[in-house]
């Protein structure tokens, strides 16, 4: 008995290289808006190339961080800022600021950019709590 020739189902490459990852994403409903997430290195190191490229936050950018009453920091390029985007494209937040709000090395911070604005939000994980209140409770009233 020979067995039936059917062709391949994918594409050439997808055979070679192995199934292509998913790229649907779902973006925010502005179009201003850039989202991205940060792991805080050593010294305050905050980093995400592609939200400091959508917000043009280039090598040599002077940045001024506030501590808003939301728990989150807002950064924002000035020309006599206080902190500078370094050569390796990320910056350091003091840890004064950081101490302020519960941002210690090692958290996950959300990161949300205005294009327009030019202006960084950075939520630390005490702030996502807060930001997030209504998810979770929904998700533990459906796990009941």
């Amino acid at each position: 008995m020979i067995a039936p020739v059917i062709p391949p189902q994918s594409t050439l490459q997808e055979l070679v290289h192995g199934p292509l990852a998913a790229t649907r994403s779902i973006g925010p409903a502005d179009d201003n808006l850039v989202i991205g997430t940060c792991t805080v290195g050593d010294g305050g190191r905050i980093l995400d190339k592609i939200t400091f490229a959508a917000l043009d936050l280039s090598r040599g950018t002077r940045l001024e961080l506030i501590c808003l009453d939301a728990g989150v920091l807002l950064a924002r390029p000035v020309p006599d800022g206080a902190t500078a985007v370094s050569e390796g494209g990320y910056f350091r937040v003091p840890y004064r600021l950081r101490r302020r709000v519960s941002l210690s090395i090692g958290h996950r911070a959300l990161l949300i950019g205005h294009r327009s604005h030019r202006a960084l939000l950075i939520h630390p994980p005490a702030a996502l709590d807060l930001l997030c209140a209504p998810s979770l409770q929904l998700m533990t009233e459906g796990a009941r």
